[in-house]
């Protein structure tokens, strides 16, 4: 139970510079738990861009995407980013919880504003639904 409440706690102390700490979706925390434990043996640290609130999909509705880039396990990258790149994460808002639309390892993605709607890119092609 204190691990859980450590790995709790550091999410949101560290998240504010994306959003606010208080906003990390507590339906999220039981599978953020189950990830660590996953692959990592030690303890993981998240950067501030860890958890990124926003608008992936163009409905309007908050969505989640958690960057794995942003996670040290034991103070290293593996094995959330590798050759292949890193684990992200993609929750998008529905009705009034989160559910999950993508997991894998990315090299790279953005969101761009295409024909004034919100678009979610992976590794350059937008995210499949």
């Amino acid at each position: 139970m204190s691990r859980l409440l450590f790995v709790v706690f550091a999410v949101l102390l560290l998240a504010p510079g994306v959003g606010r700490a208080e906003d990390m979706p507590r339906q999220l925390n039981d599978e953020l738990i189950r990830t660590e434990r996953a692959n990592c043996k030690t303890s993981t640290g998240y950067g501030q861009k860890f958890v990124v609130l926003r608008d992936v999909d163009g409905d309007g509705r908050r969505d989640v995407v958690l960057d794995y880039a942003e996670a040290l396990c034991g103070g290293q990258p593996e094995p959330y980013c590798e050759a292949a790149g890193c684990l992200i994460k993609v929750y998008l808002g529905s009705g009034g919880g989160y559910r999950k639309v993508f997991e894998g390892r990315v090299r790279s993605w953005a969101v761009e504003d295409r024909g004034g709607r919100a678009t979610m890119l992976v590794d350059g092609k937008p995210l499949a639904r």
